[in-house]
């Protein structure tokens, strides 16, 4: 490429997305090349970034900060900053991570970042209780941290059995490394998919992400992808995912496509994402294509509780009622409010509906 070329692909790259600069277009900017990315999680930023303009300020090209007022502390903080050197590198320091790009060739400044970085290095915060919900802001996609409520939960107490080896390929695959694959949870309303969902995130030892059935139509589209690229090796769960997992025979719709892709396309071998895809419906609704071999990690139906399982989980929550018939978890755990049934309906036709309001 000359140099009139590239000073013109660089005029045209738009360094700005939605919340500040896009590091790898503002590297493009400076340099005209494609980078090479290097990604540290678990990274103070702040103390990171304060240490290495404090120590290498002579490299440094250009420093571009973003930062929030904080209006208890009466005071602007720290959330991102691009550092630019002149030998071809850029440094993204965000809060909690590290961005290194460059060239290729830099290899002794890549470890001197890489080793300042670590200095740096957060113990592994792994949150159980938190799930970072997927949302829309502007014209882009954000994570939001939500808290959920700690799940201990015995498996042989509340589900039957043949639960337990399920159990087991699920969390041991979910927490490989740099994996793929998609988790098929189905049944009843109230049979515990969620109730398992909350114990579930508990034992995964990577960063969860929960995407509404509304977003997921878009599966494919630029921001998302962008998304997942900035957070690989992660777990995606999708709720009511009906809509999302349907039989391309049954629906003109994309969506079964792009989570193929996702999962055990292209993009998988780089993105490392695993999906869990709870429903209410019937496996034989669901694509075909998605429980190959290779491709499904697990699927399990939930169902009521037979009598015995239902009689132990009754028992340990404090009811002496005798159980008779399978019952879901929901009716175990709430057989103490009382059910209220629809009211029964008089249909009136024609000229029956004056006198019935006469009486």
């Amino acid at each position: 490429m000359n140099t009139q070329n590239n000073q013109k692909t660089t005029n045209n790259i738009n360094v700005f997305d939605n919340r500040f600069l896009n590091s790898k277009s503002l590297y493009m900017h400076y340099f005209g090349k494609l980078p090479n990315v290097n990604y540290i999680s678990s990274v103070d930023g702040e103390r990171a970034f304060n240490a290495f303009t404090k120590t290498y300020h002579a490299y440094i090209k250009d420093i571009h900060e973003y930062s929030w007022f904080e209006y208890k502390k009466k005071k602007y903080v720290f959330d991102m900053a691009m550092v630019v050197l002149n030998c071809n590198f850029l440094i993204e320091f965000d809060e909690e991570y590290c961005y290194l790009l460059h060239d290729g060739t830099q290899n002794e400044m890549l470890g001197i970042v890489t080793t300042l970085a670590m200095q740096f290095k957060e113990r592994q915060r792994r949150q159980p209780l938190e799930i970072n919900l997927i949302c829309r802001e502007g014209n882009g996609m954000t994570l939001r941290g939500m808290e959920i409520k700690r799940a201990r939960l015995d498996i042989d107490l509340f589900y039957e059995d043949e639960f337990k080896p399920v159990n087991d390929t699920i969390i041991k695959r979910l927490n490989q490394k740099k994996d793929k694959g998609i988790v098929l949870l189905h049944g009843l309303p109230g049979t515990g998919k969620t109730t398992y969902l909350r114990y579930l995130i508990g034992k995964i030892k990577k960063r969860v992400l929960f995407l509404s059935p509304n977003i997921a139509g878009n599966l494919m589209s630029p921001d998302f992808i962008d998304l997942l690229i900035d957070n690989p090796d992660t777990v995606l769960i999708i709720e009511d995912a009906e809509n999302i997992i349907l039989d391309r025979r049954m629906s003109n719709d994309s969506s079964v496509s792009n989570l193929l892709n996702i999962s055990d396309g292209l993009l998988a071998d780089f993105l490392n994402v695993q999906l869990i895809c709870t429903f209410n419906s019937s496996l034989t609704l669901v694509d075909s294509a998605l429980m190959r071999k290779g491709r499904l990690i697990a699927k399990y139906e939930f169902g009521k509780l037979s009598i015995e399982k239902a009689q132990r989980l009754s028992t340990h929550f404090g009811f002496d009622t005798v159980i008779t018939q399978p019952m879901t978890v929901a009716e175990i755990s709430n057989q103490h409010e009382k059910t209220f049934e629809p009211s029964q309906r008089i249909e009136v036709l024609g000229f029956r509906r004056d006198a019935v309001l006469e009486n």
